[in-house]
C-alpha cells in the first residue's frame, strides 16, 4: 500500500532558496558599502594630498617673496654690486630656501627672479624695478667719481691731484701724484703711492656703451632750438669762441673742433667728432644751468695746455690731458685716459645731465608671480 506525501514537504526547498537570495543580497550590499568606504578613504587621502600640496606651494611662494624682499634690501645698500648677480639663502626650516637672480636690462630696469623651495614644492616670483639708464649711470658714476674709463688709465707723472675715486675697466698705472679717493680696476692697479683710499683689482663695472651715457640727440636738439649748431669741422678761438652766445648755452659741432689760444666759452660744447684744445682755454657754466657737462665728444678729447673746464668731460674715444689743466666735474672715457703733468680733477657737485630733455622720473615697481 503506497503512502501519500503531503505538499508541505516542498516548502523547505523554497525556504532555502529565499535564504540564499538574502545572503547574496547582504554580501552585495556589504561589498558596495566596502567599496564606498574604500573610495571615501582614497578620496580623503587625495584631498589631504592636494591640501598639503597647495599649502606647500603657498609656503614656497612666501619663501620666494622673502627672497625678493631680501634682494631689494641688498640693492638698496649697494645697487651696483647687486644689479647683476645670483644669491641663495636658507629660509626657516624644512629645507626651505630661495634662489634669487638679478639682471640689468638694456633700458636700465633690473629684473629680479626669485625661486622659493619648500619641501617638494617650488614657486617663483618676479619683480621688475623700473629705472632708467640715467639711474644706472648715477650709480656707476657717483658723486665722488673723478675718473671712469672703459680702458686703461695712465697717470704718467707725479704732478697730479685727483680729488675723488678712479676706476678703469682695464688697468690703472699710477705715478707718484695724489689721489684722494679709491682706485679700482677691472685688471690690475700698478703703484700705490699717494692713494689715500683703498685699492682694488679685478673689479670691472658695466662697460661704457658705444653711444655713451649721454644722449647726444638731446643736446643736438637743444643746439638747433635756442643754441648754436655748426655743420662741418671747425677751428674756433676768441672770447667767446662763438658769438653771439647761444641762448641756452649749448654749442654743437657736427665735425671735429679745434679751439685755439686764449679762448673762452660759457656753456656746454658737444662735438660729433674729435676735440683738440690748444692753449689757455676757460669754460664756465652757463648762467642758471646746473650740472651741465663742459665738453662731450663722440671721438677723442685732447687738451694740450692751460685749460680749465667746469663740468664733466666725456669722450666716447680717449681722453688725453697733458699740461696744467683743471677739470671741475670729472672725466669719463670710452677708451683710455692718459694724464701727464700738473693735472687737477675734482668730482662734480651732483649727477651730470645725461639727457637734458628727458629728466629722471621716480622708479616704479611691477610685481608678478606664478607656479614654476
Amino acid at each position: 500500500m503506497q503512502s501519500h506525501i503531503p505538499n508541505t514537504w516542498k516548502r523547505p526547498r523554497r525556504a532555502g532558496n529565499t535564504a540564499g537570495s538574502a545572503l547574496v543580497a547582504v554580501l552585495g550590499v556589504s561589498m558596495i558599502l566596502m567599496l564606498a568606504g574604500v573610495t571615501m578613504v582614497v578620496l580623503s587621502r587625495q584631498s589631504m594630498h592636494r591640501i598639503h600640496r597647495t599649502a606647500h606651494y603657498a609656503q614656497a611662494q612666501a619663501v620666494a617673496e622673502a627672497g625678493i624682499a631680501d634682494m631689494i634690501a641688498k640693492l638698496g645698500s649697494n645697487y651696483t654690486a647687486w644689479q647683476n648677480t645670483n644669491y641663495t639663502a636658507q629660509f626657516f626650516t624644512n629645507g626651505a630656501y630661495y634662489d634669487v637672480t638679478t639682471q640689468l636690462q638694456t633700458n636700465g630696469n633690473v629684473l629680479i627672479t626669485s625661486d622659493g623651495i619648500y619641501m617638494e614644492a617650488s614657486n617663483r616670483t618676479i619683480m621688475e624695478l623700473l629705472g632708467t639708464v640715467q639711474t644706472h649711470w648715477n650709480e656707476l658714476y657717483d658723486t665722488n667719481s673723478a675718473i671712469l674709463s672703459d680702458g686703461l688709465i695712465t697717470l704718467a707723472t707725479g704732478a697730479y691731484d685727483i680729488y675723488g675715486n678712479v676706476h678703469a675697466n682695464g688697468n690703472v698705472n699710477l705715478a707718484n701724484g695724489n689721489i684722494y679717493g679709491d682706485v679700482t680696476a677691472g685688471g690690475t692697479v700698478s703703484g700705490s703711492s699717494g692713494v689715500t683710499g683703498t685699492i682694488s683689482n679685478g673689479a670691472p663695472l658695466s662697460p661704457i656703451p658705444p653711444a655713451g651715457p649721454f644722449n647726444f640727440d638731446s643736446y643736438r636738439q637743444m643746439a638747433t632750438n635756442g643754441g648754436a649748431y655748426l655743420e662741418g669741422s671747425r677751428t674756433n678761438s676768441g672770447t667767446p669762441i662763438y658769438n653771439p652766445a647761444p641762448t641756452n648755452g649749448v654749442l654743437y659741432v657736427n665735425g671735429d673742433l679745434t679751439i685755439g689760444n686764449l679762448s673762452s666759452f660759457a656753456g656746454t660744447i658737444v662735438v660729433n667728432g674729435n676735440v683738440t684744445i690748444v692753449n689757455h682755454f676757460t669754460q664756465t657754466d652757463f648762467p642758471g644751468s646746473s650740472n651741465m657737462p663742459s665738453v662731450l665728444s663722440t671721438g677723442t678729447i685732447t687738451i694740450q695746455n692751460h685749460t680749465t673746464l667746469n663740468g664733466i668731460v666725456y669722450a666716447a674715444g680717449n681722453v688725453i690731458l697733458q699740461n696744467n689743466t683743471t677739470i671741475n666735474g670729472g672725466v669719463i672715457s670710452g677708451g683710455f685716459t692718459d694724464i701727464r703733468n700738473s693735472i687737477e680733477i675734482h668730482p662734480g657737485t651732483g649727477y651730470p645731465a645725461w639727457d637734458p630733455l628727458n629728466p629722471e622720473v621716480p622708479p616704479e615697481v611691477i610685481a608678478g608671480g606664478w607656479l614654476k
